[in-house]
C-alpha cells in the first residue's frame, strides 16, 4: 500500500510540474506597488494612469488587479509589454478583462506577436505590410463600435484597405458574432502558431471567450471570402487560405502586449479598464475555476 501511495505521489507531481514547465510568463497584479509589477515587464506607458483594484474576477485566487485609465484629451490609455527572448512555434495568452459599463469605442486592444530581432518594446509598423521576416501580430479586439470580438491581424500577405501601399489590420469577424458584455469580467485566450516550414500556409489562430473557442482559422478552415481588408465567414464560399506568417525561421512568436490604446472619448469623461490573471503559454489555459 506504501509503494502504491508513493507511487501516486511522484505520478501527481510529475504531472504539476509539468503543467507549471509549460507557462512562461505570469502576472497576477498581487505585488504590494506598481513599481515592483513594472519590473516584471519590459515596458510601460502611462504608468501614472494605472493603479491597484479591490475588483477582481469571480474565482480569483489573488485581492486585486490592474486598473488602466483613459483621460481624452491627457493620454492615450497605457500598456505593459513583455518579450521573450528564446522565440516559439505556438503560444497561448489567457486574461481577464473588464470594461467600465458606459465605456467608449476602443482603438486597439491586446496583442501577441514576433518581432525580429526580438525587442524590448513595442515597435511601430501602422499601415505597412510586413514583408515577412521583421513581424507578425494579432490583437484580440472590439473593431469600431460593434462591441464584439474579432481577430485584427498584420501579416505578409494582408489585404489592403483600397488605399494604394496602405494596409492597415485585416479583420476577422467570427459568425456568430461574440459580443462583449461591459462592466463584467471576461476571461479572453488567444492563440498564435507560426507556419512550419516557412513556405507553407499552415499558421494558426484561435480565440476562446470565457472558455467557450469563438474563432479558429487554419488552411482550409473556416469558408469565407474577403472584402478589402475583411475577411467575412460564408458556407458557400471558398476555403480560407491560411497564415504564411514568415519567410524566415528566425522569425518566432516572442512578445505579449497588455495594449489599451484609445483615440476616441469626450473630454471630461475618463474611460477605465481593468486587467487580471495573466498566463503565458505554450499550452491551452482556460479559465479559472
Amino acid at each position: 500500500m506504501r509503494t502504491t501511495w508513493l507511487f501516486l505521489l511522484i505520478f501527481i507531481s510529475s504531472i504539476s510540474f509539468g503543467q507549471e514547465n509549460n507557462i512562461i510568463f505570469q502576472e497576477n497584479f498581487e505585488k504590494a506597488t506598481l513599481q515592483e509589477i513594472i519590473t516584471n515587464w519590459n515596458d510601460s506607458k502611462n504608468v501614472e494612469g494605472m493603479s491597484l483594484s479591490e475588483d477582481i474576477p469571480k474565482g480569483s485566487q489573488g485581492k486585486q488587479s490592474l486598473m488602466m485609465t483613459y483621460t481624452p484629451g491627457k493620454n492615450t490609455g497605457g500598456y505593459l509589454y513583455k518579450m521573450f527572448r528564446e522565440g516559439y512555434d505556438s503560444l497561448f495568452a489567457r486574461f481577464y478583462i473588464k470594461f467600465c459599463a458606459n465605456h467608449s469605442k476602443v482603438h486597439h486592444l491586446v496583442h501577441m506577436g514576433a518581432y525580429n530581432p526580438p525587442t524590448t518594446w513595442p515597435q511601430g509598423g501602422a499601415g505597412i505590410r510586413p514583408t515577412g521576416n521583421e513581424r507578425f501580430h494579432t490583437g484580440i479586439e472590439p473593431i469600431g463600435n460593434k462591441w464584439s470580438w474579432d481577430f485584427y491581424t498584420y501579416w505578409m500577405h494582408m489585404r489592403g484597405s483600397g488605399q494604394p501601399t496602405r494596409y492597415w489590420g485585416n479583420t476577422f469577424h467570427p459568425d456568430p458574432p461574440s459580443k462583449i458584455k461591459r462592466d463584467e469580467w471576461i476571461c479572453v485566450e488567444l492563440m498564435m502558431k507560426v507556419n512550419n516550414p516557412v513556405e507553407a500556409w499552415n499558421g494558426e489562430q484561435t480565440f476562446w471567450i470565457n472558455g467557450k473557442k469563438i474563432q479558429h482559422l487554419e488552411k482550409g478552415f473556416p469558408k469565407g471570402y474577403w472584402i478589402r481588408d475583411k475577411f467575412i465567414p460564408d458556407t458557400d464560399s471558398s476555403n480560407f487560405e491560411g497564415f504564411q506568417w514568415r519567410n524566415d525561421p528566425e522569425l518566432k512568436l516572442n512578445y505579449f502586449f497588455l495594449l489599451y490604446y484609445m483615440t476616441d472619448g469626450m473630454i471630461g469623461k475618463k474611460d477605465t479598464i481593468w486587467f487580471d490573471d495573466v498566463v503565458i503559454s505554450t499550452e491551452y489555459i482556460g479559465p479559472d475555476k
